[in-house]
C-alpha cells in the first residue's frame, strides 16, 4: 500500500511521497489548496486532460472506481483523482448523534467491490493517486488513508508562513505576530491580508503598525459577539462562541484577559460623558468601535458592566493567587454573568 496506514500529517509538511491516498480535514482554504495543487503538478500539465480527474461533490464510490481504473493512452504519467470541492471541509453538515452510533457501520457489497478496487488501483506503485476534499468514506478504507489537516498550525509555522507570504518584503517579528492573532491564524485571511499590506506598504518594510491600521480584529470581533451573546443571555449561542474559543487553543488567562479589557471599554464607554470621536481619540481605537460599544452597553446598563467587570476581575485574581485552576475560576465566572 502506498499510503500511510492511519497516518496524519498537516498541510504544511505534507509530501505526496509514499501519500498517494489521502482525505482533507480542517476548512482553512488556503491549506485546502495547496494540498490540492501538490496532486495537480503530479501530473505534467501536457498530460492533464487524460490523466488529472476531478469528481463534483456527491461522487460516489462507483464514480472513484472507475476514475481510477480508467486506461490512459500515457500509461508511464501517473492518474491522479480529485473527489469533491476545495472550499468544503469534509465533516458532515449534521453533527447530531445517528440513530445507529454505537453500531457497527454498514457499508453496501457493491460499495465494498468498489472501495477495493479503489485501494487496490491506489496501492499499485503510485500509479494512481487519489484526494479526497469532501464525501463519506467507509472507516474500514478511511484506516489505510492518510488524513491530511488543513487547520490552523503552530505559531512557528504560521511566522514561515508569513515570512514567505510576505516576500520580497520584510515584516518584523511583532507585525508578524499582530497579523497571526487578528486572523485567527487562518492563512487564506493571511494570504489576503499581506497582499492588501504590500500594496499599502508599496516597497517599506511591513511593521506592527500598518498591521494594526489594516487588519481588522478577528479575536476582538469575537469578543465583542461573546459580550453581546451574554448581554442577550443567550446561553446556546455564548456557550457555542466560548467552545469556539477553547477549541482554536485559547487559553483561559487569555480569555480573562479578552473579557475583561471588553467590558472595560464597555464599561467606559456607558460611562464617559465624552462623545464618540474625542472618546476613540482617547482609548486610540476607531470612532466606529466607540460607537459599537455604546449600542452594547446600553443592553447591560451601567450597574450590571461594573458587576461583571468586578466578578471577572475576582475570578481572575482568584486563579492568580491560586485559589481556583485558571479554568475552574473561569468557568464560574462565565456562568455567574448569564445569570445577572
Amino acid at each position: 500500500m502506498a499510503a500511510k496506514t492511519g497516518s496524519g500529517v498537516h498541510a504544511s509538511e505534507f509530501s505526496l511521497e509514499n501519500n498517494s491516498f489521502c482525505y482533507l480535514e480542517g476548512d482553512d482554504v488556503y491549506w485546502r489548496r495547496v494540498v490540492v495543487d501538490k496532486f495537480i503538478r503530479a501530473v505534467p500539465e501536457e498530460y492533464r486532460d487524460f490523466n488529472l480527474k476531478r469528481l463534483p461533490s456527491g461522487w460516489t464510490s462507483g464514480d472513484l472506481s472507475e476514475a481510477v481504473s480508467a486506461i490512459s493512452p500515457f500509461f508511464d504519467q501517473p492518474i491522479v483523482v480529485i473527489c469533491g470541492s476545495i472550499s468544503s471541509d469534509g465533516k458532515k453538515k449534521d453533527a447530531k448523534p445517528s440513530k445507529k452510533e454505537g453500531k457497527e457501520e454498514t457499508v453496501s457489497k457493491a460499495d465494498t467491490e468498489n472501495w477495493n478496487a479503489i485501494m487496490s488501483a491506489a496501492g499499485a506503485a503510485d500509479a494512481v493517486k487519489v484526494l479526497i476534499l469532501d464525501g463519506k468514506i467507509p472507516s474500514t478504507f478511511k484506516k489505510q488513508m492518510t488524513a491530511v489537516d488543513c487547520s490552523k498550525p503552530d505559531a512557528a509555522v504560521l511566522r514561515k508562513l508569513i515570512e514567505k507570504l510576505a516576500s520580497p518584503y520584510k515584516i518584523d517579528f511583532r507585525a508578524s505576530n499582530a497579523l497571526a492573532e487578528r486572523t485567527d491564524g487562518n492563512a487564506e485571511r493571511i494570504a489576503n491580508e499581506l497582499e492588501k499590506l504590500k500594496s499599502f506598504c508599496d516597497g517599506k518594510a511591513i511593521a506592527y503598525d500598518d498591521v494594526t491600521e489594516l487588519v481588522a480584529d478577528t479575536m476582538e470581533r469575537s469578543v465583542f459577539e461573546l459580550t453581546n451573546a451574554l448581554a442577550d443571555k443567550d446561553k446556546a449561542r455564548a456557550k457555542a462562541l466560548l467552545d469556539r474559543f477553547i477549541s482554536s487553543g485559547v487559553a483561559y488567562p487569555q480569555l480573562f484577559r479578552l473579557l475583561i479589557s471588553q467590558y472595560r471599554r464597555l464599561f467606559y464607554a456607558a460611562v464617559s460623558p465624552l462623545g464618540d470621536k474625542e472618546l476613540a481619540e482617547t482609548m486610540g481605537v476607531k470612532e466606529y468601535a466607540v460607537t459599537k460599544n455604546r449600542a452594547a452597553a446600553k443592553k447591560y446598563g451601567k450597574q450590571t458592566l461594573k458587576k461583571v467587570l468586578d466578578l471577572l476581575e475576582r475570578a481572575e485574581f482568584d486563579y492568580r493567587s491560586g485559589v481556583d485552576s485558571d479554568e475552574t475560576a473561569f468557568n464560574s465566572a462565565f456562568a455567574d454573568i448569564l445569570t445577572i
